[in-house]
């Protein structure tokens, strides 16, 4: 199961529709380390992305959870699923980091190859049968979820201000400078 208690989904989009993420939608994915997604089902929408692919991590539910974030793709690595009769899967290593944790468990080598006899060319079906997603995972992303993402986002961006009471901050500007250190050099 997920390592938090922040359920995550991974919209995997065509570049260029941040304001109608709904229609960019590829595939859905799963964060596996904080700089990999894992499409278990890819697409050949993924292969004609030439724009570019921004990966959304959704924390569900949304504005509950976790900010939102966009992120882009740098690697895109296809591969066929093993006894799936040519059904791939996809590994997107991103630009940057996720600042959420990985939702998929542990699971063996041997697991998942009896997992994958079980369930020929599902890769969804075979990490469900392990427990290492949690269940729903393949149909978390929907499209009325991607129509509530930009509104978040627009209020994620926006900042929280703070203001001492007296206008001062306490013991003075090293208190909050990071690269000030106290005393004498």
């Amino acid at each position: 199961m997920s390592s938090s208690n922040v359920r995550l989904a991974v919209s995997v989009q065509a570049h260029g529709f941040a304001e109608k993420p709904w229609e960019g939608h590829l595939a859905t994915g799963l964060l596996t380390e904080p700089g990999v997604v894992l499409v278990p089902a890819s697409t050949d929408g993924i292969a004609e992305a030439t724009e570019g692919i921004d990966l959304l991590v959704l924390p569900l539910p949304l504005g509950a959870g976790g900010r939102i974030e966009r992120l882009v793709a740098e690697r895109v690595t296809f591969c066929l699923v093993p006894g799936g009769e040519g059904a791939r899967f996809a590994l997107i290593r991103m630009a940057n980091d996720s600042r959420h944790r990985p939702n998929v468990g542990e699971f063996t080598e041997s697991e998942l190859e009896e997992a994958l006899k079980r369930h020929p060319g599902d890769l969804w079906a075979a990490l469900a049968y392990l427990g290492a997603i949690e269940p729903g995972a393949r149909d978390a992303v929907t499209p009325d979820l991607l129509r509530q993402v930009p509104a978040i986002e627009a209020a994620q961006r926006e900042p929280e201000f703070e203001e001492p009471e007296d206008g001062l901050v306490p013991g003075g500007p090293c208190d909050v400078l990071p690269t000030c250190r106290k005393g004498t050099a």
